[in-house]
């Protein structure tokens, strides 16, 4: 007997989301993006990454 998983329409359906929002280190020109819950508790309480190594959420999704 085999079985097969069909794969699903949207890769990231069973992942959890997240509420975030972010800050920058200067708004007219930001080197530094910041990331922290929103109103949720987590693990990691922020996360920052250079803005050049950052990538948009919609480019994720």
């Amino acid at each position: 007997m085999s079985v097969q998983q069909t794969p699903s329409a949207d890769p990231l359906a069973s992942y959890p989301e997240f509420g975030l929002s972010c800050l920058y280190d200067d708004d007219d020109d930001p080197s530094e993006v910041t990331l922290f819950p929103g109103e949720e508790m987590s693990t990691t309480e922020w996360v920052t990454a250079d803005v050049d190594s950052a990538v948009s959420l919609d480019e994720l999704r």
